[in-house]
């Protein structure tokens, strides 16, 4: 564009020159530039389950779903409806449909009045800590719901969505998306981007994290998508080796795939890896070297230092001096002034101002040293036990089969019906990038799938004793094939016998019940143990064996080198014809001279890295006599490994499962659907405490035991209600069932420190204005 108008400036005539300059204008401020994909039809979602009634829009369960009917009429079971087409109905196309072939259909978009219907609970922790989530929805209408109690308030997404590899594993608008469809990419970007708007409104807004796993297939196409709705984010690219033997079938074997970690640019957003060593303590020049290093990229930190040559102490600092003044200005004192001038003359800047320098040298991290080329001030660097991410992950726990697919066997028993499931390491490493550091972390994902975010959650939380709090959404989708199995068997959509098949209720809820649990249904402990990912030191007893095949003493060189290719890490170059073997770096010692057993034992006592100890001889009395010595003489190996924890232990947590459904919304005024509201109060609440069951519809009031709620249900007993808020301190919420702006206002003046929230019309306005996935301006 800047091109073009460079030669519009260039028209001679003025009239022609203001015309074709507008007109550029124009397609400047409509036309799109970067990331283009054409934005398709609303998807539509189905509710089953919802009553067919007069004005519902619907569609045929076993048909396409944005072919839309109104519905005029329902009787006897049959309900008269004319098509949809372009927001209108269609007088013409009027046909009969018995009721129980049609669903209930909702477009992105529209605006809906959400609840949350309890499924089933697992209970195994404090009761009062924060419980996880669970919700099998549509993952769009979810994040609708969730931007009520937690809008800027989610720490960390973690999200795994479909790869869009042209396999058939995701619909849009009810219908699979294979290699096959034209707009393959499109409709993926349109999946995308409404659900990425809605989840950047969840995200806390200074610290909040986005962590999106993808393959090739799409990565680039997200990159674009995330920067566009993130402006002004981090966006960092980490490589996961997640598959070593590599994907067959190409011209490379693909062992990789990506996280793409999007965080804003500020300090803490991201944590460091734990390490299982002290890095830092040692000491470099406090004179600054590389970017940033010169007096001009700093002016306020070139100044002298002044140091009694004699005792090599720091007496004081000058101050900064300006860049307009040069350094003969500055006048001695009796001391030496120390400047930050490297060899070449070059003026640079010091590491520490002034203050901070005389603060580290007060407490010894700084010191002065007199060497050849003169007297240099160092500082020490501070120890820590962590260091930065990288960018390129590969270590065995990453391993998708291992630790994803195989894992999932153990915790089933048989064969998961589960495609690709992650690691579970892997997750839990991307979710601590965010969350390691902080044990009270709100974590949402919102393409749950197998239930690894929870998974990695409880172990993060077993590791440290963290409260970190998760949500997971997923819809109850059946598989291709157990599509057509049930359809053959004659159930449908919204039939227990259909939807028990579906991936919330038979792979996502069961796998985080059985893990937090420990065991199955059926009372069976789950095997194998989990890796904790924290080092533990252990006695390992060290291998003895005796080649007893032969007298060591007497074997030629060559037969010695012969048995030395058997034993792993000892290499034929290494061998001679002395009485033993043992080297710095191999593990395996070899004794071949039993008379020489004292002076083999010695020597062994200042190798503690040898752990597997061979000795031949045939005189088997000896050996044992030997063995015995060794044993009592250098004792276990202590050896680093990953601690352990057996699945079967669980894991003290507690889960709340519900279905969101939708609400009819002069129903929610007129103050009938409190129960099915009341979850969504709960979680607004922190999720804490035992969820309450909704009181006798004529309760004043709500005042749940452990919770951090309290609801005023009937206002003409205000008075006591204040009485009994005023008794709590473990309150952070308050919902008032009024009609009284004033009340409201009131009550927020009066209790500032806890959120006060007017029922229903709280609830009926944020639904109203949120139905978009972009903000309101």
């Amino acid at each position: 564009m800047a091109r073009i108008e460079e030669k519009i400036a260039d028209i001679a005539d003025p009239a022609l020159r203001q015309i074709i300059g507008e007109e550029v204008a124009k397609l400047k401020k409509h036309t799109r530039f970067g990331l283009v994909f054409e934005e398709h039809q609303p998807e539509v979602v189905p509710i089953y389950g919802r009553r067919i009634k007069r004005g519902e829009r619907v569609a045929k369960k076993t048909g396409n779903l944005s072919e839309i009917w109104r519905v005029v009429s329902v009787k006897d079971g049959v309900a008269v409806c004319e098509q949809e087409k372009g927001g209108k109905t269609l007088a013409e196309t009027r046909e009969l449909f018995p009721t129980q072939q049609l669903v209930v259909i909702r477009s992105m978009g529209e605006t809906i009045y959400p609840s949350l219907t309890p499924v089933d609970s697992v209970t195994n922790g404090d009761p009062a800590a924060p419980h996880h989530v669970l919700i099998e929805a549509d993952n769009y209408h979810a994040l609708q719901l969730l931007l009520f109690p937690y809008a800027g308030k989610v720490d960390c997404i973690y999200i795994d969505p479909p790869y869009n590899t042209g396999a058939r594993d995701w619909k849009y608008n009810n219908d699979y998306v294979d290699k096959n469809d034209q707009w393959q990419h499109s409709k993926w970007l349109t999946f995308m981007v409404k659900r990425l708007r809605l989840a950047k409104r969840l995200l806390n807004p200074s610290t909040g994290v986005l962590i999106v796993t993808i393959d090739d297939c799409e990565f680039h196409h997200l990159r674009c998508l995330l920067t566009d709705i993130f402006p002004g984010y981090n966006v960092f690219n980490i490589v996961i080796e997640h598959n070593k033997r590599g994907r067959q079938g190409e011209e490379f074997a693909k062992t990789h795939e990506y996280a793409l970690i999007v965080c804003p640019e500020v300090p803490g957003a991201i944590g460091e890896e734990p390490t299982d060593t002290v890095i830092g303590g040692e000491t470099r020049n406090l004179r600054r070297t590389g970017n940033n290093s010169l007096r001009s990229d700093r002016p306020n930190q070139f100044y002298p230092i002044w140091v009694n040559p004699e005792t090599l102490q720091i007496v004081r600092t000058g101050e900064p001096l300006p860049l307009t003044e040069q350094r003969s200005d500055v006048p001695a004192d009796g001391l030496v002034p120390i400047w930050p001038i490297d060899r070449q003359g070059v003026e640079r800047n010091w590491y520490y101002g002034p203050a901070r320098l005389m603060t580290e040298y007060q407490s010894g991290k700084s010191f002065v040293r007199k060497q050849s080329y003169g007297i240099h001030i160092y500082y020490t660097l501070k120890e820590k036990m962590s260091k930065r991410y990288k960018t390129v992950w590969s270590k065995p726990t990453l391993d998708a089969s291992t630790y994803g697919s195989e894992l999932l066997n153990k915790i089933f028993g048989s064969g998961a019906q589960f495609s690709y499931p992650k690691s579970l390491y892997a997750v839990r490493d991307c979710i601590a990038t965010a969350c390691l550091h902080r044990k009270n972390a709100l974590v949402l994902d919102f393409f749950a799938g197998s239930g690894t975010t929870l998974n990695a959650i409880n172990l993060l939380n077993a590791a440290d004793g963290g409260q970190r709090q998760c949500i997971l959404v997923t819809n109850n989708e059946v598989s291709e094939e157990e599509n057509r199995t049930l359809t053959v068997q004659g159930f449908q959509p919204g039939q227990d016998q259909w939807e028990q098949h579906g991936i919330c209720r038979s792979v996502t809820w069961r796998r985080s019940k059985f893990t937090i649990l420990g065991k199955r249904d059926d009372g069976t402990p789950l095997p194998g143990d989990y890796l904790t990912g924290k080092q533990v030191v252990r006695d390992k007893p060290r291998t003895i064996r005796q080649l007893g095949f032969a007298e060591g003493r007497n074997l030629p060189l060559a037969q010695r080198k012969q048995v030395a290719a058997l034993l792993p890490g000892v290499t034929q170059s290494g061998i001679d014809n002395g009485p033993w073997f043992l080297d710095d770096d191999v593990a395996v010692s070899v004794l071949w001279d039993v008379r020489q057993a004292p002076a083999w034992l010695e020597a062994l006592s200042e190798a503690d890295h040898v752990n597997d100890l061979c000795v031949v001889t045939t005189e088997s009395r000896s050996f044992t006599a030997l063995k015995a010595q060794i044993v009592e003489t250098l004792g276990p190996q202590e050896v680093a490994e990953d601690e352990k924890r057996p699945l079967a232990d669980g894991f003290a947590a507690n889960l709340e499962y519900f279905r969101l459904d939708f609400l009819d919304p002069q129903e929610i005024q007129m103050g009938r659907q409190f129960a099915a509201v009341l979850p969504i109060l709960w979680m607004m609440a922190g999720a804490c405490g035992p969820r309450p069951m909704a009181p006798d519809a004529h309760a004043p009031w709500l005042l749940p035991d452990g919770c951090a709620f309290v609801v005023l249900m009937q206002e003409t007993r205000f008075k006591e209600f204040v009485r009994h808020v005023e008794s709590r301190s473990d309150l952070t919420h308050v919902f008032i069932v009024t009609n009284s702006q004033d009340t409201v206002y009131k009550l927020r003046h009066e209790w500032p420190e806890l959120r006060v929230v007017q029922l229903y019309k709280d609830y009926l306005e944020n639904f109203r204005i949120n139905l978009s996935e972009k903000p309101a301006q």
